[in-house]
């Protein structure tokens, strides 16, 4: 396989082993899994899913929803909060699929009474700490009136509390991780239990992939919808939700010049194509980690070569003196993103190490390799 351009490369084999642990924390826990697609929107590794039986999923948007609709997915959750001006999208879904929308204010449950030409269901979107979206926690009147206003609605089903402990990603260490695990449930449980009186039999979901891949005792909570954990990254690495050989995706980028005054190269790629997050490792900020490229995949960070700084198409790569005099211009280097997701939806597309292309819900009119 001959890479000339910044090239995303899946391992199936460690994708497919993300997916296993994960479905098996499900089941030993008796939870519904509804895995979040946002991370590899993609509808081959959506099969790998189906293949372990996996019936619902959750996607960031309507037009995701969609493409999943289209590869036959019959339950979906649109994971971000309710959009009053996209009703002709929302009606159009609803026609095909069970949706279930996430709302956290009335006046969505208003829109969606007037505006609603199917049936649909609704989680109220709890705030239990990110601080993002979501009703707060502790803010009972406001959870009751909206769970009260779709109770009377005949368009719509109440069918549960969402929350995404997005302040997770923030965490130090696994027991930083355990520590907000702890307190979601511990926050969502409560809220459920002040509308019990409502609606008994209320669905619990909650979706970081942080808590999801720490967490162990699931005790009270119906349902998790991870995402990131499919690919995992090296923020997942720095946190303590994985280690780095489960990271299942690698960006292959070109070298292109050479700084001897620096001991750094630069490679054909940046923030085009990592996107910009980045993280503090060992006082620096880094952009990602270069990892030995190997027959069938690559091994972990072993040499301390990371990314320096990305600009729009350029990469600048620090490496250690006997590292820098081993790499030649025209020589690839395999990096590791600091955040897979937005990697993913940068290049919109995937490549195996055998050459072969993975499908993204990005991929159209993309720059594909070839």
């Amino acid at each position: 396989m001959k890479i000339s351009k910044p090239t995303l490369l899946i391992d199936e084999q460690k994708c497919k082993a993300n997916i296993e642990r994960m479905l098996q924390k499900v089941e030993s826990n008796g939870l519904k899994f509804r895995p979040h697609f946002k991370t590899h929107q993609s509808k081959l590794i959506g099969e790998w899913f189906k293949e372990r039986g996996v019936e619902a999923i959750t996607v960031s948007s309507l037009g995701m929803a969609k493409y999943f609709e289209e590869a036959g997915w019959s339950e979906i959750t649109v994971a971000f909060p309710l959009n009053v001006l996209q009703f002709d999208e929302i009606n159009e879904l609803a026609a095909k699929v069970k949706l279930n929308l996430l709302v956290d204010n009335i006046e969505a449950i208003n829109a969606l009474e007037k505006q609603l030409a199917h049936h649909v269901f609704v989680y109220i979107e709890i705030d239990t700490g990110a601080g993002r979206t979501g009703v707060r926690f502790d803010d009972t009147d406001v959870v009751k009136e909206i769970a009260k206003a779709i109770n009377k609605s005949g368009k719509l089903s109440l069918k549960g509390v969402y929350s995404h402990a997005g302040h997770s990603y923030n965490a130090q260490s696994k027991e930083d991780i355990h520590t907000i695990f702890s307190l979601t449930k511990k926050r969502i449980i409560e809220v459920k239990e002040r509308i019990n009186d409502l609606s008994p039999d209320l669905e619990i979901c909650i979706g970081d992939t942080p808590t999801c891949s720490v967490g162990e005792d699931f005790t009270g909570i119906n349902a998790i919808s991870p995402g990131n954990f499919v690919f995992y990254d090296l923020m997942q690495v720095f946190i303590g939700s994985c280690v780095s050989s489960d990271i299942a995706v690698a960006m292959v980028c070109p070298v292109v010049s050479k700084n001897v005054h620096t001991s750094e190269v630069c490679i054909y790629g940046g923030a085009v194509h990592f996107s910009k997050d980045s993280e503090n490792w060992e006082g620096k900020d880094i952009f990602g980690m270069v990892v030995r490229q190997e027959r069938s995949g690559w091994g972990i960070p072993d040499n301390g070569a990371y990314v320096k700084s990305l600009s729009q198409e350029h990469g600048i790569v620090k490496l250690e003196k006997e590292e820098f005099d081993a790499v030649d211009i025209g020589d690839v280097l395999t990096v590791l993103p600091i955040h897979s997701c937005l990697t993913a939806e940068a290049m919109g597309y995937y490549m195996t190490p055998g050459g072969d292309f993975v499908d993204h819900y990005a991929q159209k009119n993309r720059d594909l390799p070839g």
